[in-house]
């Protein structure tokens, strides 16, 4: 028995995905996607292939286990919770895009991450190295002076996702952790399978660290590097210079005086 075309249903309606949004990430028609779901058509293994990545899902779940039987997006473990990403863009090769969510984003990025049509909105773009072909990866815009000066106000950090998420994250690295409410940059302690909570910690000491329940944890991402457009001046570099520019005003100005003189 294939549960194809209740599981395609099913995953539609929880990324609240139409069928023809779907139909345009796979490059079909809407009335083949109709017609899987009504079990009039069997699609063909191109077809299966481009489901299976849009849902991040096997064939061979997609066509054999029930679905809307367990829950998708988070799986059970002991101490924690599987969590896989549940919307990517692809370019014209069907290679992963790095997604840019600026801070305009980030404040509507909690309640709408699980929207195909909010990533719509947003740039993607490609980097190159093998640092970044692995896993799934998203670039978030930093705000305030919270990380200083690790992360300068207005750097953009990019993020591996971790597929499973309180195993995944490393104890003192940067992460960027997505709560309920907000998108949070910051290192973390986690103390998930004994008090079933993160330890979010700043680089700047002036502020306190942030306790968040596991239970309201949406992401977590990795932080792998950053973009800054920060470029910090040595202060021996900045004597030197100001000493220059202070020398080069008295020259001038004996220029001057001598000019007028004669």
């Amino acid at each position: 028995m294939s549960f194809l075309a209740t599981n395609l249903r099913h995953l539609r309606g929880e990324r609240k995905m139409s069928q023809q949004e779907l139909a345009e990430m796979i490059g079909i028609g809407r009335t083949t996607i109709a017609n899987i779901e009504s079990n009039i058509a069997n699609p063909g293994h191109k077809t299966l292939v481009e489901i299976s990545r849009v849902f991040d899902i096997s064939i061979d779940e997609m066509l054999h286990t029930d679905l809307t039987r367990r829950g998708r997006g988070a799986e059970k473990f002991t101490g924690g919770v599987i969590f896989k990403p549940v919307v990517v863009t692809v370019d014209e090769h069907g290679d992963e895009n790095i997604v840019m969510v600026d801070t305009k984003a980030a404040a509507g990025y909690p309640t709408r991450y699980l929207e195909p049509e909010f990533y719509r909105e947003l740039p993607a773009f490609k980097l190159p190295g093998s640092d970044y072909r692995n896993g799934t990866f998203r670039c978030f815009q930093v705000e305030g002076d919270s990380m200083q000066d690790t992360i300068q106000h207005g750097d953009f950090v990019i993020g591996r996702f971790c597929d499973n998420h309180f195993k995944d994250v490393r104890d003192g690295y940067v992460h960027v952790v997505v709560t309920n409410d907000n998108v949070l940059v910051k290192r973390i302690v986690s103390r998930a399978e004994s008090e079933h909570k993160l330890y979010l910690i700043s680089d700047n000491e002036s502020y306190p660290e942030i306790v968040v329940d596991i239970d309201d944890v949406r992401e977590i991402w990795f932080v792998k590097s950053k973009i800054s457009s920060y470029m910090p001046v040595k202060k021996n570099d900045l004597d030197k210079m100001i000493g220059d520019l202070t020398t080069q005003l008295h020259v001038l100005k004996s220029r001057l005086d001598q000019l007028e003189r004669n």
